[in-house]
Formats: structure tokens, C-alpha cells, sequence
């Protein structure tokens, strides 16, 4: 029988699409990319979309339409009663950088990362990819790039491309997936095996490195349901956050090898170095999952924890 939480979620819409360059000159990169990637992208993005480049957001009367404001710099209202002890902005994309600790590529090699988009967001596709262009030229550290293809990802993980650089257009029309897509394809178990592909950052700090599954379902509880209500227009105030809580406390840890990663990144913004670690390793539960799948489903593509647009807190559920 479905859950009261799975029916209110199960809409939950995204779109994910698979980026790949070829460097035109020596590229000069970070082991973890995501935080060169976001950085650049934002400069490229505002440069496309911003016309009034010496206002702050906050004081600039196109906000509310501007495509830059709402990916960087979005405004929930302050009164809004969901938001009240959640995360006030959950960003509606996702920069997943390359896996590979490479940090030179020659002219002509390639790489590729991944660009998740949330809800009503995914209709500014064309802003991106040509923010994505426009990126390549001016450069990506110390230098430049050609952003080859974009393929649109699908919920069973096969790929349509939508974008190639041979007539520069967008060519199909983008399929999203919801989370009714994910449970369809993936059905509930009661064993499963978190291996974090990027480092964890949680607020509940004083539970490292010892993580027992209820502090990771209520960070993942409180990401999904704010990108749920903030982007994707579903009302969540019916989900009973106290019984899925106390219910995800009592899922068992199996084995746990977590162990924390210490790093650090400069922040242009703020001109200073920002901590980055977090937990890698891999986790494995066993009980009644089937309160939380459609959440742990949905975090395989949203992420959790903190810092999750530069592609922290990235997880694959294995058996």
C-alpha cells in the first residue's frame, strides 16, 4: 500500500543532462572539480542573463524574472510557514563534477560532468547551454574549452542527445523524470548500501563519523520536501515529518566504513579559504525502507547534506 508521503511526492520533477568539452587549450583544474565548475558557470550565466551588472539582486527590480536571480539568488517569501527551521534557499540545480582526480588535460582530451535542473527551472535550458558556450571562451581556470554534446539523461539511465556543437542548436525536447518514474524502475528493498561518491557534509556534526539512518533520512527529508515546495509547486505540509522521523530511527546499521575527508576551497565571493570536507566511504542498512524510498531515490539525483550545487553529498544505493 502507498504511503501518504510517497503520493504527495511522487510528482517530483527534474531533468538531468550529461555535459561534454574538449579542451582547446591546456585545461588546469582542482582534483574535486564541482567548485571551479559552479564558479565559472555563475560569472557565465550572469554575463548572458543579467543586464543591470552593477545591482546587487536583492535591490535590482528584474529580479523576479531574471533567470540568474532565480538559479543564484533565489527569495522564498520569509513568511512562508513551510520554511519555518528549514534550509530558507535550496537551489534549483545540481553541478555534478567528474569523478576523476585528473588535474591537466591536453588539447583536444575530453571530460564530462553532469547538470541536474528542479522542476520549472529546466525550462531556461537554452540560458544554460548557452551560458555552458559562452563559459568555454572565456575560460575554465586558465583555459579554454568547446562544450561538444548534451545528452538528456533518463530515469533508466539511457541517454537522447539534445545539443551538438556541429549546428549549435537544441535539437529534442528534454524528457523529465519524476520520482513516480524512479519507484516504477526501482522498487523498494530492505537492505541497501549507501556508497558516498563525494564527500558529506551534515549539520548534525556531533554525530561523525558514527551516521545511523535516521540523521541521514531527515537531511535527506528536509532537502527533498524544500526543493519539493519551493520549485516544483507541491505542498507538503500533509507529510507527518515526525512519524517518518521516529520510524527512520529504527532502521539498523549493518556495516559502516565512513571516515571523514578533510578539504578546503577559495571563495572569490567572500576571498577566503571555506572548509569542504566531508564523509566518504559507504553504509549499509537493513529494515522497512519502504516509508523512505521514494526520498533515498530522489537523493540519488538531489544529493543531501550541505554544499550540494558544487555536487557534495552525491550517493549511489547499491544491493
Amino acid at each position: 500500500m502507498e504511503h501518504q508521503s510517497a503520493k504527495i511526492i511522487a510528482p517530483f520533477t527534474f531533468s538531468a543532462f550529461r555535459l561534454s568539452i574538449r579542451a582547446t587549450e591546456p585545461l588546469y583544474l582542482p582534483a574535486y572539480k564541482g567548485s571551479a565548475l559552479r564558479g565559472s558557470f555563475g560569472h557565465a550565466l550572469r554575463k548572458v542573463a543579467c543586464v543591470v551588472m552593477d545591482k546587487e539582486c536583492k535591490n535590482c527590480l528584474l529580479a523576479p524574472r531574471c533567470v540568474y536571480a532565480f538559479v543564484f539568488e533565489p527569495r522564498p517569501d520569509e513568511d512562508d510557514p513551510f520554511l519555518r527551521n528549514k534550509d530558507r534557499v535550496a537551489n534549483p540545480y545540481i553541478i555534478r563534477p567528474p569523478l576523476e582526480k585528473r588535474e591537466e588535460y591536453k588539447p583536444g582530451e575530453k571530460l564530462s560532468f553532469e547538470l541536474i535542473l528542479v522542476g520549472k527551472i529546466s525550462e531556461y535550458l537554452p540560458y544554460f547551454v548557452y551560458a555552458f558556450m559562452q563559459m568555454g571562451q572565456r575560460g575554465l581556470g586558465r583555459g579554454r574549452f568547446m562544450l561538444e554534446r548534451i545528452d538528456n539523461l533518463k530515469a533508466d539511465g539511457s541517454l537522447m542527445p539534445v545539443y551538438l556543437s556541429d549546428d549549435q542548436i537544441l535539437r529534442n525536447e528534454s524528457e523529465p523524470i519524476t520520482c513516480r518514474d524512479l519507484l516504477e524502475i526501482f522498487p523498494p528493498r530492505e537492505q541497501c548500501r549507501f556508497r558516498f561518491l563525494t564527500r558529506l557534509e551534515l549539520k548534525e556534526k556531533r554525530k561523525y563519523p558514527e551516521v545511523r539512518f535516521g540523521v541521514l533520512f531527515r537531511s535527506l527529508l528536509r532537502r527533498i520536501t524544500t526543493l519539493a515546495h519551493l520549485h516544483c509547486g507541491i505542498s507538503c505540509t500533509d507529510i507527518d515529518f515526525k512519524i517518518l522521523s521516529h520510524a527512520a530511527d529504527d532502521v539498523r546499521t549493518l556495516s559502516s566504513d565512513l571516515r571523514w575527508e578533510h578539504a578546503v576551497r577559495y571563495s572569490n565571493r567572500q576571498k577566503r579559504c571555506m572548509p569542504f570536507g566531508g564523509l566518504v566511504g559507504n553504509v549499509t542498512f537493513e529494515g522497512d525502507l519502504t516509508l523512505f524510498w521514494p526520498f533515498i531515490l530522489l537523493g540519488e539525483w538531489m544529493h543531501m547534506g550541505k554544499k550540494t550545487s558544487f555536487g557534495l553529498g552525491r550517493y549511489l544505493i547499491e544491493n
